[in-house]
C-alpha cells in the first residue's frame, strides 16, 4: 500500500535528513569569542571578531574523514574586491594569517570539482597582508597549517561553492542548482523535479567534483560535498518518491561546524512506500535450476522472489514506515559459477552494498556475485533497514 501526502504537513516525519541553523549575535556582552582560527575583514562585512566567522576543524577525506591537526575549513560570502584575513586568537593573542593567492585549475581529475581555486603557500604575522577575491558568491576557506609535517608547506586554499545533487533517480553526474543573489549571510539553491520514481539516495556536492587535494600525492583532502545531516562526507541522503519535489539547500552565516550553516528543504507530492508491500528477491543466472524460473536478470517472481515474514519484522514508525523488514524464499537452487544480484523495491544490490551471511561468493567487476558450488538453501532471508525514504541496509543470511 503506498498513500500519498503533501511533504509541508510532514516537517517532522522527515527530520532526520534536515539540517539545523545556528547563530549567536556577537555584540551581546555574555558571548565568549572562543579560541580558534576566524574569517576577518570588509569582504565578509566584519572587520573584528564575530563567533559566527569561527572555523570549523576541517576533516581529512584521505584518512577516512577523521578530523585533522591543524586543518580548518569555513563556508563564507566574500565580496569582491575587499579584504580578508584569517585570523587565530589564542586567549589574549591574535595572529593574522594569509597567503599569496593563485589560481590553480583543477580541471576535475581525482574526483576534484572542475573549478579554478585560489591557492598560497600560508603567511603569518606581519607578513600576512590581506587576500581578495574578484568576484563576490559564497566561497569554502580551507587553512592546513602542516602540523602533522606531510605537506610541502603549510597552505590556504579559496574555492567557489555553487552547489549541485549528484545520485538524483540514479544519475551521479553533477546537476548544478538555482543560486539566489549574493548575500553575506544567507543564500540559497534549490530545483525541482518533475517525478522521483522510486526512493533513492543522494548527496549535495560543488563543482561536479568530491574532494579538493591540499597535495599532489592526495594523502590530504577536503570534502566538497555535504551528506547526511549535511555533514562534509557523510553518508548518502534520503531521496523520496514522489512528483513535483522542490529540493532546497540554504546556508546561513553560523561559526563552527560546517553543519551548522546549512539547512535542506523537501517539498511537494511525497509518496510514502510501504516496504511490506515490495518485490525482495533476486535475479541474475544463477536459478535455472529451479522449476519454473524467471528469465534471466527479470525482476524476482516464482522461487527467487522472497516473501514478506511480518513477525520478525519491526516498523518503529508508522507514519513513514521505518524499521526493520524481513522477507524469505525457501528451497532456492543457485547454479555453479553463475551470477547473481540482490533486488530491492527495484534497486540492484551488488557484492558492495548487501552483507552476506553463511555464504561466500567472489565478485565480478560490475558488482555481480559469482556462485562457487552448486547448492540447494533451505532459506534465504532478507533483512531490510528502511529509513522511510531508502534502504539503508540490506542483509542476506544463507542456510544450508
Amino acid at each position: 500500500m503506498k498513500t500519498l501526502k503533501n511533504f509541508g504537513l510532514l516537517a517532522g516525519v522527515f527530520a532526520l535528513i534536515l539540517g539545523t541553523f545556528s547563530s549567536c549575535d556577537p555584540k551581546d556582552p555574555d558571548i565568549i569569542v572562543e579560541d580558534g582560527f576566524y574569517v576577518i575583514g570588509e569582504a565578509t562585512g566584519s572587520t573584528a571578531l564575530s563567533v559566527d566567522y569561527r572555523m570549523a576543524t576541517g576533516n581529512n577525506e584521505a584518512d577516512k574523514n577523521n578530523a585533522r591537526a591543524g586543518l580548518y575549513e569555513k563556508y563564507v560570502a566574500l565580496e569582491a574586491n575587499k579584504e580578508f584575513t584569517l585570523l587565530l586568537k589564542e586567549g589574549a593573542v591574535e595572529t593574522k594569517y594569509s597567503a599569496v593567492l593563485a589560481e590553480v585549475a583543477l580541471n576535475g581529475e581525482n574526483e576534484q570539482p572542475n573549478i579554478t581555486i585560489l591557492k598560497g603557500t600560508l603567511l603569518s604575522g606581519t607578513a600576512a597582508t590581506p587576500m581578495k577575491v574578484t568576484t563576490s558568491g559564497l566561497y569554502h576557506i580551507v587553512l592546513d597549517l602542516n602540523t602533522n609535517g606531510d605537506l610541502a608547506n603549510p597552505v590556504i586554499l579559496v574555492a567557489p561553492v555553487e552547489w549541485g545533487v549528484r545520485g538524483v533517480n540514479g544519475d551521479w553526474s553533477w546537476k548544478k542548482l538555482k543560486a539566489s543573489a549574493f548575500n553575506r549571510t544567507t543564500m540559497t539553491f534549490d530545483t525541482t523535479f518533475a517525478e522521483i520514481p522510486s526512493s533513492g539516495i543522494f548527496k549535495f556536492s560543488y563543482g561536479g567534483g568530491w574532494k579538493i587535494q591540499l597535495d599532489d600525492a592526495g594523502s590530504v583532502k577536503v570534502n566538497t560535498n555535504l551528506g547526511l545531516d549535511l555533514v562534509q562526507g557523510a553518508g548518502d541522503i534520503p531521496m523520496p518518491k514522489g512528483t513535483d519535489i522542490h529540493l532546497k539547500l540554504t546556508w546561513k552565516l553560523a561559526g563552527g561546524e560546517l553543519s551548522k550553516s546549512y539547512k535542506m528543504e523537501m517539498t511537494g507530492n511525497i509518496i510514502i512506500e510501504d516496504p511490506a508491500t515490495f518485490v525482495v528477491g533476486f535475479s541474475g543466472s544463477a536459478f535455472g535450476s529451479n522449476t519454473n524460473a524467471p528469465a534471466e536478470w527479470s525482476d524476482p517472481s516464482g522461487p527467487t522472489l522472497a516473501v514478506y515474514d511480518a513477525a520478525n519484522s519491526s516498523v518503529t514508525n508508522q507514519q513513514t514506515k521505518a524499521g526493520k523488514y524481513v522477507y524469505n524464499i525457501t528451497n532456492l537452487k543457485m547454479d555453479a559459477a553463475k551470477e547473481f544480484k540482490v533486488r530491492v523495491n527495484g534497486a540492484w544490490i551488488g557484492f558492495d552494498d548487501a552483507t552476506i551471511v553463511g555464504e561466500t561468493f567472489t565478485k565480478k567487476s560490475d558488482g555481480n556475485f559469482i556462485v562457487g558450488a552448486a547448492a540447494t538453501y533451505t532459506n534465504v532471508k532478507f533483512e531490510v533497514t528502511w529509513s522511510g525514504t531508502a534502504a539503508t541496509e540490506t542483509k542476506v543470511t544463507f542456510t544450508k
